[in-house]
């Protein structure tokens, strides 16, 4: 497989990859495509058993909607399968949030399906495969589910097989402290604490205790679905989030196109922009090499971006179904030895690209 040589720039032109005939080449960043990643046995699969439209159908499905003046969203079909998001632990371990049969399928490095879960009863109601949207893997393990549409987040012990805390009202939408309204992303600190953004329904973030107690939330006013604003602290849809060795948080403020960044007690800190629609946002388990990697939905690529500035050190992606294209990239992580799993809802897959010096495990 030819390696993908990836550019490093600051801002303006991006360069998308016609796979595998063109390269893009810039200070020696390179990465392969690691292919038929994963695995997945017979009776699995992402999302819908039959793919989606493409997009171009999806779009004039679209289209004719408007024209017919249908009620709800005028953009793509609200049905939207295959992977929500992605979260990896100390192991090196891929959690997928599948919006399929299984809501949580957990593989190796090597592609291997190792665990599911997250198809249980907890509280009185299922999970909603359709619309989980992410989760995470905190430091003891354990697996947090984000149901958006339920308006809650649940915490299973590692095997998944037993709830350990609910955040929210089941199907319930409000914005005090015992509600939530169509969450959207969760981060858990080494302490157990958990910052969730609240963002699809609510325009803010907030800060729990591992007991699930709030202890404060950062938003313009109440942090209501009316609550937009564009100045620090102010959110129009807050999405994912990472965090860093010094659990520095970087929070996707989607429709504002920006990075919000905030310390571990939630104070503001400064904003990275640059030419992007941030959909997810990663930083390795150690957290110390000053990068991240970002899902883009601009011309569907992803990133590996600095930590101190925003600048674009690696680029890679464009529409479509193709090796290395994206529809809808919607999860990234990265693992211990810098392999980057990038997964899309539409495309109904996950791709993993190794550093081309390094090996493909």
């Amino acid at each position: 497989m030819r390696p993908i040589r990836v550019a490093a720039c600051a801002a303006a032109v991006i360069l998308a990859l016609a796979w595998p005939a063109s390269r893009v080449e810039a200070q020696g960043e390179a990465y392969r495509l690691v292919p038929n990643w994963p695995t997945l046995p017979s009776g699995m699969w992402f999302g819908l058993r039959e793919a989606p439209p493409p997009p171009a159908e999806r779009e004039a499905q679209a289209a004719a909607r408007r024209a017919r003046g249908a009620s709800g969203p005028s953009g793509p079909p609200t049905n939207q399968p295959g992977i929500s998001g992605l979260a990896i632990d100390q192991q090196d371990r891929i959690f997928v949030f599948n919006r399929g049969p299984k809501p949580v399928m957990v593989f190796d490095t090597a592609g291997t399906l190792i665990q599911t879960g997250g198809d249980g009863e907890y509280n009185g109601k299922k999970i909603n495969s359709d619309w989980q949207h992410s989760g995470g893997v905190d430091w003891e393990g354990n697996v947090y589910i984000i149901e958006r549409d339920a308006h809650r987040i649940v915490k299973l012990n590692p095997s998944m097989d037993r709830l350990l805390l609910q955040i929210g009202t089941t199907l319930e939408k409000g914005n005090d402290a015992t509600h939530l309204d169509l969450p959207s992303g969760i981060a858990i600190l080494k302490n157990g604490n958990m910052v969730v953004t609240d963002g699809y329904g609510n325009n803010r973030v907030i800060l729990y205790d591992r007991q699930g107690k709030v202890i404060r939330q950062v938003a313009r006013g109440a942090g209501g679905p009316a609550d937009r604003g564009t100045g620090p602290g102010e959110w129009h849809l807050p999405h994912k989030l990472a965090v860093d060795a010094e659990e520095n948080l970087y929070i996707i403020d989607r429709e504002n196109k920006r990075l919000q960044i905030f310390d571990r007690n939630l104070t503001y800190k400064r904003e990275l922009r640059n030419d992007w629609n941030p959909w997810d946002v990663h930083i390795s388990r150690k957290g110390t090499e000053g990068v991240g990697y970002m899902a883009d939905h601009l011309r569907e690529r992803v990133h590996k971006f600095s930590l101190a500035d925003g600048t674009l050190l690696a680029t890679w992606g464009s529409q479509g179904l193709g090796p290395s294209q994206f529809d809808w990239v919607h999860g990234i992580v990265v693992d211990s030895k810098g392999a980057v799993y990038a997964a899309d809802t539409y495309g109904q897959r996950i791709q993993k690209f190794v550093p081309a010096t390094g090996s493909a495990r």
